[in-house]
Order: structure tokens, then C-alpha cells, then sequence
């Protein structure tokens, strides 16, 4: 059975949009202003051209190849099981986790006129908080169960509402009120300079409120016109939430009354904290606004973790395709969705509402998983050219070469900058799906032994150990500053040049 062509080209924008707007803009301004100060604007301007550059790798490989569950397909026929496998584990962990994050930020938010299901000092849900997060996530796989046609009209008026909100709420606070001195204020335009800048990255949860153009690629087997809707999807989408963020950030700022920074920006804090815009508004008395936001606030993170649980069902269906997960996960139900991809993915995430750190603590994991899966778009798009020549390529992506070289680094680049407390939980999860990929294979799945599986992936192990020692000899997240700043960009170019030729040279070996 395959999937239905019924999400139109606006549908797929629509998805796109959604997955990137979602608890990102309740949150992403104040921890990004802790993190960088003003010039947090300036991260949110290098964080979508970044995430731009990876994008063009995928629109071109997505167009060409518009199959469910994209990523995992493009590293199978760039450089066998064990690559797909290592990108396919990285894609479903952390698609995975969206929703519960979402779900969570949903609930700290509902918190503040739900007494009860959150414990604002631990930071995690309370039972009955757990339970309510059970209902949302049940509510959102029977929704997605009922098909593509319905996801697509469904996330359209979603999406509609959620970008709404924001938009009305820069718009308010520009015009209720706007210090400019805040923009050199306690320290300065740039307090933490450039370090701070490109911290805010991971740390400010700019590049987590990027990354969710992906559901775009997983869902381009299910799109009525690809090679259009796909471009149209995912750069339209990256530059609109770029224009968008900015003027957020840049609104927050300057909405901050000074009594706010007289600790600084590190130390900002504010009545109502919790709920970064809606206590701003609250403290000039616009509560019509924080009325909205609240209700935005469950629907901003209810619509993504909603495209999210809809998405990460087809990397479940992937997975399978390629043997990687058992057959039972390839059946489609009568609306041609993988109805138990969807109940796998809504067990595995109900135990991330464990007592886990909260939501600023889990996206800098998630944006590294996410980061890991996305090293195959520069490599497979290379690879891909070469092996198969012929294939019509609607959307080729200029200089390629060049493109593709640039992405693979920034890669490099974000994942390093999640830091040491991050890259090495990573390296545990990529260990942990490496030993099921060895269970997975020893028991016959792929076939007899083949040596080629291993050589076309060899440069995977050398890639993981010099990442995590740089990593840790690094000067972000835990790093022991070894290598200090700005010398680790010339460390990070020069592995990244030798793993990325080391990666499309291992990819010709048959």
C-alpha cells in the first residue's frame, strides 16, 4: 500500500511553518537574551542563513527523491544500511522527542491556571501533569490517524492561529512601548561578545526553533506536486521565521524595563518569568493579550508536536522499509497512515515525561540529534550525482560543491556548539543505536555478511571520536577550553574538510 499525493504546495508551507513556529517563540527571547544580551538578534539572523544553507542541500535531494521519510532513503542509497541506520536512528530520536517537549512547554505554560501539573522548581511535570500530557498525546495520533487530507487541512488552521499571535504581539509591544537604550545597556550591544552569540544558538533555543522545517522532507511522498512544493516549503518558511524571530527578539528588548536589568542580562528575570511575553504584557495591563498568548501557548506547541507525531510516524515507516525496525511498522491503515509507527512513537514518548530537565535543558539534545541526521544531505547530494546522473533534478542547487562543503561545516559548527554536556550524551545514544544496529544485522536482517556494509560507513567512527574530542577540548557547554575560542572554528574547518571528502570518497567503495 502507498501513501497518498493529497498535500498541496500551500499544505506543505503550512507544515513547515508549523513545525518551526511552536514553543520557540514563547521562550527562545529570554533564553537567548540571557545567553547573548541584545545581540541575541544577531543570532537569530546567523541561525536561519545556517539552517538555509543545510535546507538547499535537502531541497534539491527531496525534489528528486520524494519519497516518505526522505532522510533515511537519501543515506540507503548514498552509503548503505549502517549510514541510513546512524541517520535514521538520529531523525527518529529526535522527531520523537518534539512532541513530548512541545506538550511540555504547553503544560508549563497551562501551569500558571492549572494549579498542580507542573512543579515550577524541579521543572517537571507532576502526576496529574503526566496524565494530561497522556491526553494530548493520544488526542494528537487519533487525529493523525485519520490521514494526509486531514493533516493537511487540519495544520493549515492551526498554523493560521499560530502565526497570528506572534505577530500581534511584537505589534503591541513596539507600540506600548520601546526602550532603545536597552539595546546598550548592562554591558553593552554584544555583553557576552561573539562567544555569547553563537552560544545562544543551541543554549538561547534559536536553532531548535529552526530545525522544524524537516517534517517538509519527511512527508514529500505524501506532496500532489514535489518538485514545487518542496523549495516552496522549506526556504519560504526559513526566511519568513527569520523576519519573524528578529522582530521578537528585538521587541522583547526593548520591552524590557530597566529595573529588569540591573543584575544583567545573564541574571535577567521578571514577574511572571515563566511565561516570558505573557508576563511582560501583564505587567503593562494588556490582559486581553495575555489572555491570547496562554491560549496560543497550547496551540503553538499543540500544532507542532501535532506535525511532529504525523512526521515522525513516516520515519517509523522508513526505518522499516530499510529493515531496520520490524515489518509489523510498514502496514498503512484505510487512510494510508502508519498507524503503529504512530502508537510505537506515542509509548516511546510518554517516558520522556519521567522527571527529565526541562524545557531549555532538552533542546539543546534535540538540536544535536537533529544536527547528526542532517550531515547526510551535503554528503548524500554529492554522492548522489555521481551515482545516479541521469535522474531529472528539477531544483539542482548552485556551486554545489561549495554548498555542500559549507553545510557539512556549519553542521560541525552547531553540533560543537551544544557543548561537551550535550556531544557526549549524543555519543551514548548514537553507542545505543550502533549495538541494535550489530543485533539487527547479526540476526540476518540485511542479508548475509557483506564487508561493503561496514566500508561505506567506515568513516563514521573516526568522524564520532574527533567530533567528541573536540568537543571536549572545546570552550562551549563544559568544554575544558583547550581550544579556545576562535582557534576551534580553524579545528572545526579543517576536520570538517577531511571528514567530508573522507565520507563521499568511502561512498565509491563497492
Amino acid at each position: 500500500m502507498q501513501f497518498n499525493r493529497s498535500i498541496g504546495s500551500i499544505a506543505l508551507l503550512f507544515s513547515a511553518l508549523g513545525g518551526i513556529v511552536g514553543s520557540g517563540w514563547l521562550f527562545g527571547p529570554m533564553f537567548a537574551a540571557q545567553v547573548a544580551g541584545p545581540a541575541a538578534i544577531i543570532a537569530w539572523i546567523i541561525g536561519g542563513i545556517l539552517m538555509i544553507l543545510i535546507a538547499l542541500t535537502f531541497a534539491e535531494l527531496a525534489t528528486t527523491f520524494p519519497v516518505a521519510g526522505g532522510m533515511v532513503k537519501f543515506a540507503d542509497d548514498s552509503h548503505g544500511p549502517l549510514m541510513s541506520f546512524t541517520v535514521g536512528w538520529m531523525v527518529w530520536l529526535s522527531s520523537v522527542v518534539v512532541a513530548p517537549v512541545e506538550t511540555l512547554a504547553l503544560l508549563q505554560y497551562a501551569a500558571n491556571y492549572i494549579p498542580g501539573i507542573f512543579n515550577s522548581t524541579t521543572h517537571v511535570l507532576t502526576g496529574p501533569g503526566i496524565l494530561l500530557a497522556a491526553v494530548l498525546m493520544v488526542i494528537m495520533c487519533v487525529m493523525n490517524a485519520f490521514g494526509a487530507k486531514f493533516f493537511s487541512r487540519t495544520s493549515l488552521a492551526v498554523v493560521t492561529i499560530k502565526l497570528i499571535v506572534p505577530i500581534i504581539t511584537l505589534i503591541t509591544l513596539f507600540v506600548l512601548t520601546f526602550h532603545a537604550s536597552n539595546l546598550t545597556a548592562a554591558g553593552g550591544f554584544m555583553p557576552m561578545g561573539w562567544h555569547g552569540i553563537f552560544a545562544a544558538l543551541p543554549l538561547g533555543g534559536v536553532i531548535f526553533s529552526f530545525i522544524g522545517y524537516s517534517p517538509a522532507i519527511q512527508m514529500a511522498g505524501e506532496a500532489k506536486n514535489p518538485q514545487r512544493a518542496i523549495p516552496l516549503a522549506v526556504i519560504g518558511s526559513l526566511v519568513f521565521c527569520i523576519c519573524l524571530y528578529v522582530l521578537l527578539q528585538l521587541a522583547f528588548v526593548g520591552a524590557m524595563k530597566p529595573e529588569f536589568l540591573v543584575n544583567g542580562w545573564q541574571h535577567l528575570s521578571f514577574s511572571g518569568d515563566a511565561g516570558p511575553f505573557a508576563g511582560i504584557l501583564a505587567a503593562f495591563g494588556v490582559t486581553w493579550l495575555v489572555v491570547i498568548i496562554y491560549a496560543d501557548a497550547i496551540i503553538s506547541p499543540f500544532g507542532t508536536a501535532f506535525i511532529y507525531t504525523a512526521s515522525t510516524a513516516r520515519v517509523s515507516y522508513a526505518m522499516c522499509e530499510t529493515g531496520f525496525f520490524p515489518s509489523s511498522f510498514h502496514k498503512l491503515n484505510r487512510f494510508g497512515v502508519p498507524l503503529r509507527g504512530l502508537i510505537i512513537n506515542f509509548v516511546v514518548g510518554m517516558f520522556l515525561f519521567l522527571p527529565f530537565p526541562g524545557w531549555q535543558g532538552m533542546v539543546s539534545f534535540i538540536i544535536s540529534c537533529f544536527v547528526i541526521s542532517y550531515i547526510i544531505g551535503p554528503i548524500a547530494l554529492m554522492t548522489l550525482r555521481r551515482t545516479m546522473p541521469d535522474v531529472k533534478r528539477t531544483f539542482r542547487l548552485p556551486a554545489a560543491g561549495l554548498m555542500t562543503l559549507i553545510a557539512f561545516y556549519v553542521c560541525n559548527l552547531l553540533v560543537y556548539w551544544t557543548g561537551w554536556v550535550t556531544v557526549y550524551k549524543l555519543i551514548i545514544a548514537i553507542i545505543i543505536g550502533f549495538i541494535v544496529f550489530c543485533i539487527r544485522y547479526c540476526s540476518g536482517k540485511f542479508g548475509p555478511w557483506n564487508k561493503t556494509v561496514w566500508l561505506r560507513a567506515a568513516w563514521l567512527l573516526p568522524y564520532f571520536i574527533v567530533l567528541a574530542l573536540i568537543s571536549y577540548f572545546g570552550s562551549f557547554g563544559g568544554g575544558k577550553n583547550v581550544i579556545p575560542f576562535g582557534i576551534d572554528f580553524i579545528v572545526i574547518a579543517v576536520f570538517s574538510i577531511i571528514a567530508y571528502y573522507g565520507a563521499i570518497a568511502s561512498s565509491r567503495i563497492s
